[in-house]
């Protein structure tokens, strides 16, 4: 008796089961629906109006600015490295920039472009029958020489 008295104290009554609201459905507003097509308002011409009105009949160009070259934190990056109980070895600077002098003083490969296969000539002439099967009636073959 007691389950059963608990059980129910645990499922929801039929007055709270009906006073969950339910979400309104949303109703469109045909009082302004029409059948008859809409005015149709060329892109092209909209955007060349927008065009002659946004920007300034002689707008000059800004300069291109290089990229600031990337500078790693190395007194950051050491104090990481440490803290971590590990060591921050570096490459020497001086080794780094001859190197990339040296590579930046190679010189470009000369480019070779492929030379294409000449293309098949195919024979427009006539077609030729080639024969592959033999008539094996006038063969002998060495076995039947024996007999």
């Amino acid at each position: 008796m007691q389950q059963a008295e608990a059980f129910a104290d645990t499922q929801p009554n039929a007055e709270t089961a009906l006073s969950i609201a339910l979400p309104t459905p949303v109703v469109a507003d045909t009082s302004t629906f029409s059948l008859a097509p809409e005015p149709v308002v060329s892109t092209a011409d909209t955007t060349a109006q927008a065009r002659s009105t946004d920007m300034p009949a002689a707008a000059a160009p800004e300069p291109v600015r290089p990229p600031e070259p990337f500078v790693l934190p190395m007194d950051e990056l050491q104090a990481i490295a440490q803290s971590a109980g590990l060591e921050w070895v570096n490459s020497d600077a001086e080794k780094i920039r001859i190197a990339q002098e040296a590579i930046a003083n190679e010189p470009k490969p000369v480019h070779v472009p492929r030379e294409r296969k000449p293309p098949v000539v195919l024979d427009e002439g006539p077609l030729i029958l080639v024969e592959t099967r033999k008539d094996l009636n006038q063969i002998t073959l060495p076995f039947e020489s024996a007999a």
